[in-house]
């Protein structure tokens, strides 16, 4: 098996290992510049993840790309610096929820399109620290930048195109989504979203504002830095710079959900911001690649492993052949006061259909890549520190199944011989008895621990 798609070269330690853009994203790039060269854009969120993939896409197609961010300090290691595009872009730090700056902004911007990506809580864990701020943000902060666009006459209103969530469904047994459901957002995050959701189609329909949603699912791929919330870029530093396994939360372990590589995500918002027809409209944005989370995590670690094992056996000294992990997968007590969707899964022929949108990059090529630029980003940008402890040595043979390890952790080994640490169930019913039942019933509904 390739571990490799075609456009990705063999990484070189002494360079970044930045293979952008891939086939389909260098096509949409050139597909778009018609519509987008010599136009004035902005981006919300452009130091995010996903703001950051797109602003490069923009400034690719010859627009001259605003970005606005909260925090744009070269602190922050976003995107932009990373690959030294903020001197390429107009980039302003300002605060989304602040009424006046935004309209004056719009109005003043000359923009023919506004992708807004801020948000004021990116995850589920994140909004309930802070419920009002992240209302403000992720609600207000779409009004006044579309208040923006009303104050203006009709022919000089940008297309706002809003980041919406596929949590605005809520909790539901039909599946997969489809944009004509009812919404029901179930935690904070999900209810400001929704509710700008619905703004966005009010301002279209009773104000004459060009708007458009695209409901987004989990996107992946590398320049993702938001380690202690996000499931992937947590497990590659839990691999990569603390040489741990990665951690599942007991409360995930019967969630599934959509994933989509982050080039596909910023096609998919080329795609919409040139279709005219697609104004007041609402997108899903579906998946590539629809999997349990245990399965997300345990493709991860087998990914990891078989690319290392290809290494050492061909006697690479790379940083990969090199270093040294515990390959296998932790069960760990949840927040029992979260509350999370089971499943969440995006119809997406709405956007094929309309905008002529869909994914083009499968998740193993897409963990190819992300995989190798996280090794890079923890061996030369954020390794972890002289004083922390050493990595642990290279999981050996397994044991017997049951084998308890010292720290209340037992190991119970897959069909495929690859370990995954569970707390004991002593250990489990103490710490969080919300959960406690879960790892038996992952156990037995999804086979991927064999016992």
């Amino acid at each position: 098996m390739n571990l490799f798609p075609p456009h990705v070269a063999r990484f070189e330690a002494a360079h970044i290992p930045d293979f952008w853009p891939g086939k389909p994203l260098r096509a949409t790039i050139n597909e778009s510049r018609a519509v987008f060269k010599n136009r004035r854009v902005l981006v919300t969120g452009a130091c995010g993840f996903v703001g950051g993939h797109l602003v490069r896409a923009l400034n690719a197609t010859g627009a001259h790309v605003m970005g606005l961010d909260l925090n744009t300090q070269p602190a922050r290691g976003s995107h932009l610096d990373l690959i030294g595009l903020r001197d390429e872009i107009e980039l302003v730090e300002a605060d989304i929820t602040n009424r006046r700056e935004m309209e004056s902004l719009v109005l003043n911007g000359g923009f023919s399109h506004i992708f807004h990506l801020a948000a004021g809580a990116t995850t589920v864990e994140k909004a309930m620290t802070d419920p009002y701020g992240t209302i403000m943000a992720n609600t207000m902060g779409f009004v006044n930048l579309a208040e923006g666009a009303r104050l203006l006459p009709s022919e000089k209103r940008p297309v706002v195109i809003y980041a919406s969530t596929d949590k605005v469904y809520g909790e539901t047994e039909v599946l997969p989504y489809t944009e004509d459901q009812s919404l029901g957002g179930v935690g904070v995050y999900d209810a400001a979203k929704l509710c700008a959701d619905i703004l966005s189609a009010t301002y279209h329909k009773a104000l004459g504002v060009p708007t458009i949603v695209l409901r987004m699912c989990n996107i992946f791929g590398p320049y993702d830095l938001n380690f202690n919330y996000r499931l992937i870029p947590k497990a590659m530093r839990n691999i990569f710079r603390d040489g741990e396994s990665p951690e599942l939360y007991m409360n995930s372990v019967e969630h599934f959900r959509d994933y989509l590589f982050v080039e596909d995500a910023v096609r998919a918002y080329l795609h919409i911001a040139r279709c005219q027809n697609c104004h007041g409209r609402v997108y899903n944005l579906p998946g590539a690649h629809y999997s349990s989370t245990p399965d997300v995590l345990r493709d991860i670690v087998s990914f990891i492993a078989d690319l290392q094992d290809r290494e050492i056996a061909s006697e690479l000294d790379s940083e990969l052949a090199n270093h040294h992990w515990n390959r296998s997968i932790r069960i760990v007590p949840s927040d029992p006061n979260l509350i999370t969707i089971s499943k969440q899964h995006l119809d997406g022929s709405r956007i094929e259909r309309e905008a002529g949108f869909e994914p083009m990059t499968s998740f193993h090529d897409g963990l190819a890549v992300t995989a190798r630029f996280y090794l890079w980003y923890f061996n030369h940008v954020a390794p972890k520190t002289a004083n922390a402890d050493a990595p642990a040595e290279i999981a050996p043979a397994p044991p017997e199944i049951g084998a308890e390890l010292e720290d209340g952790f037992e190991t119970v080994w897959t069909d495929d011989g690859l370990p995954v640490q569970r707390l004991r169930p002593a250990r489990r019913a103490a710490s969080n008895n919300h959960c406690a039942e879960k790892p038996a019933t992952f156990l037995q509904e999804t086979s991927f621990l064999g016992e």
